[in-house]
């Protein structure tokens, strides 16, 4: 696997590591934090030797005590390994920046496994699509900590200032919105999950789209609800489908993405919106709007459905997918206080209230939201073709379509082949994670055994390492 800087590189252009001393941190904690974010972006990834204490010492104009204590740091966090006459080494890449003992059990979903550290080979996770945050979001602004500190932290509706950047946000964007309409989540799972306590009982019918995203129907399932699926079709020609399923059937949810859809990244169009805003104001039941991934699209300005009268339609949206997943900050918007007051209650019952500090910090990033969504675009849609570019080289018979935004590609495998749950693991066995199709299959009966879901969110060097792996697979 190619990275893309070398130990030379970092003694020939220390500039590389940024302002790295104009931090009031000393100098082995700054150049530790600022190697830190070399591997946080992928510029430096598993298996890369650093340079020799000496040599480097020498390079920046620091005692070799420095960069001995700089090391040590990235090293007992689990950043990089040292061993007597092999130099020190980089053992974690993103996103699995875990110290190996701070690392707990596996959970059992497929799609939330962590990459390994310290293994013989670098794992390569595509089945989780984290932003790799930049080091200055993580500390709040001196404004943002007056807020903080001066607001009570016990507000099972989410912290005032971070509520009023919300509802501004939703009214510039079209749809009128106070803060006492938004409750504050942690992620947009836990916003889907609050919803499905409070409107669901076992024998409830939801309506959705098939493929979907694993969190929420694993919570649907767990309510005891009886889902009715209706298969997603390229450039979201199954709209009309899904309009005629909710005004025939009545169902007691309905959830829905079209602002961008998770897996496959297509959207909603204006008309078709509008039609579906008209069927739930005939149908009575509740529409359940998950714009978190809507932010992302490469094309269209984000705007959020705007529901006619009768219709009852919670907004869901999230910070963790747009910015940083460690960042849990989702929220929903809902239509009436007597709504919004029932989910608070659940909210309270679930964790009393948001982190303060999360909070804070997501207070700064709304202020410059569209200063940073802009280059994360960008970003994402250059990994996107460079994944399509490299499938197209080593797995030809896969068959893609380009996404309109998000994080991920939904591949169909070729109809000879191993399955997905067979090439899932099968792929553990170089050193890959994959999310198979039939995770997020809200059909049973071996829905989705012929599709992987693929995260672009990996830096190229990895992402191509990663489909040649699969390739030898084929």
């Amino acid at each position: 696997m190619q990275s893309n800087l070398t130990p030379m590189d970092l003694l020939r252009t220390p500039s590389l590591l940024g302002a790295w001393r104009e931090t009031p941190a000393p100098l082995y904690a700054a150049l530790a934090s600022a190697l830190q974010g070399l591997v946080l972006r992928g510029e430096l990834l598993p298996g890369d030797r650093l340079p020799t204490e000496r040599a480097f010492a020498q390079a920046l104009a620091l005692s070799r005590t420095t960069v001995v204590a700089a090391y040590a740091r990235l090293a007992a966090d689990g950043w990089v390994t040292t061993r007597q006459g092999q130099g020190t080494t980089v053992s974690c890449g993103p996103p699995g920046h875990i110290a190996p003992a701070k690392r707990r059990a596996q959970v059992g979903n497929p799609a939330l496994r962590h990459s390994r550290v310290g293994d013989a080979k670098a794992w390569i996770d595509f089945s989780l699509a984290t932003a790799v945050p930049d080091l200055a979001w993580l500390t709040p602004s001196e404004h943002s900590r007056n807020l903080m500190l001066r607001e009570n932290a016990y507000q099972a509706e989410g912290m005032l200032a971070l509520r009023q950047r919300i509802a501004a946000r939703y009214s510039a964007q079209g749809l009128a919105t106070n803060p006492e309409q938004i409750l504050v989540c942690s992620g947009a799972q836990q916003a889907i999950s609050l919803v499905a306590q409070q409107y669901l009982r076992p024998g409830d019918s939801v309506l959705l789209e098939d493929p979907n995203y694993f969190g929420a129907i694993d919570v649907f399932r767990a309510s005891g609800a009886r889902l009715i699926a209706v298969p997603v079709r390229p450039h979201a020609a199954h709209a009309q489908s899904f309009v005629e399923a909710l005004e025939r059937l009545r169902p007691k949810l309905s959830y829905v993405c079209p602002g961008l859809h998770n897996p496959t990244g297509t959207s909603w169009s204006a008309s078709a919106c509008a039609r579906l805003g008209r069927a739930a104001a005939r149908s009575g039941g509740l529409l359940l709007i998950d714009d978190s991934l809507a932010e992302l699209h490469f094309g269209a300005r984000h705007a959020p459905l705007r529901l006619p009268a009768g219709a009852v339609g919670i907004h869901i949206g999230s910070l963790s997918k747009t910015l940083w997943a460690g960042l849990r900050i989702g929220w929903l918007r809902a239509p009436s206080p007597a709504i919004h007051e029932q989910l608070r209650r659940a909210k309270v019952c679930a964790d009393i209230a948001s982190s303060s500090l999360s909070s804070a910090i997501a207070c700064d990033l709304l202020d410059h939201l569209d200063a940073l969504i802009a280059p994360r675009r960008s970003s994402l849609q250059t990994q996107s073709q460079q994944l399509l570019q490299a499938l197209q080289q080593h797995l030809p018979n896969w068959r893609v379509s380009p996404p309109e935004g998000g994080l991920f590609l939904w591949c169909k495998l070729p109809p000879t082949g191993p399955r997905a749950p067979e090439l899932v693991a099968r792929a553990e066995s170089v050193n890959v994670r994959l999310t198979p199709g039939n995770a997020l299959a809200v059909g049973q009966g071996g829905a989705g055994d012929d599709f992987i879901r693929l995260a672009f969110t990996q830096p190229a060097a990895m992402a191509v390492e990663g489909i040649r792996r699969l390739a030898t697979l084929a």
